[in-house]
């Protein structure tokens, strides 16, 4: 197993929990798919599978699990206000990832991964945003969900199981 410190110091900043109380007060009553840790944590696991097997992609392991738990984040001001929460989310996040011990450079990864996870991956994207933006859609259960007939996002290919 390896470690991730900086990961483990970002689900322990008291940013990180307001913002995800916040997240999970604003998503009590939500039927569709919920943006809390497992979300994230799910996210991370698929996005850095799929990292490994592009052989073009060296991210760290950190980069893309810090990314992954911190991509949904901002949601609850889109709740509050409409403001997309990926590009809110990207600013927000920026003191987390700091006081965490990221560099300048992985914050700046971390923060584009995070505007474009909400973007067609088969677009023009950076490596961890495409990857998100996978991960954001293969991490949720369609298959069994009891909302599906409802939701906007929802399409048939999500029940599928892509590799």
């Amino acid at each position: 197993m390896v470690s991730v410190p900086r990961v483990n110091r970002i689900i322990e900043n008291p940013l990180f929990i307001e913002y995800s109380h916040k997240n999970n007060q604003a998503e009590q009553k939500r039927a569709f798919c919920k943006h809390g840790f497992d979300h994230g944590l799910a996210v991370a696991r698929i996005a850095y599978i799929y990292l490994l097997e592009d052989k073009n992609t060296s991210l760290s392991k950190e980069v893309v699990y810090a990314a992954a738990v911190l991509h949904d984040l901002g949601r609850w001001r889109e709740y509050e206000t409409g403001e997309d929460h990926a590009l809110f989310g990207a600013d927000l996040i920026k003191p987390i990832l700091r006081e965490s011990g990221f560099t300048p450079g992985e914050v700046e990864v971390i923060t584009q991964g995070i505007r474009e996870h909400r973007l067609d991956p088969e677009g023009e994207l950076s490596p961890l945003g495409r990857a998100l933006a996978y991960a954001d859609d293969w991490a949720r259960d369609c298959r069994s969900c009891r909302s599906q007939v409802d939701c906007y996002k929802y399409s048939g290919e999500m029940d599928e199981i892509k590799s």
